[in-house]
């Protein structure tokens, strides 16, 4: 079971209703879904060099690179481009 989920998703039906816990994955963004009762290492991980939890595919990377500082090099990227008129 995860400790403390950064999330809350609820689906609404017309009989039912579903709750889950969440969390977003640091590396790419993604939504991850925590099913009740879930072993943690099955969830993807914890990186330690941005301190924060991770899906399973960007566990398996095994590199660290937060979307935060994916968007600033997209942001830089595209500024250049722009400076030299492309």
């Amino acid at each position: 079971m995860m400790r403390r989920p950064q999330g809350y998703a609820v689906w609404s039906g017309p009989e039912q209703q579903v709750e889950r816990d969440t969390f977003t994955c640091a590396h790419c963004n993604a939504v991850v879904i925590v099913p009740p009762q879930a072993d943690p290492s099955a969830l993807g991980g914890f990186c330690r060099q941005c301190m924060a939890h991770i899906c399973g595919p960007c566990a398996d990377a095994g590199a660290c690179r937060p979307f935060e500082q994916q968007l600033a090099t997209m942001e830089q990227r595209d500024r250049f481009l722009r400076a030299v008129g492309l």
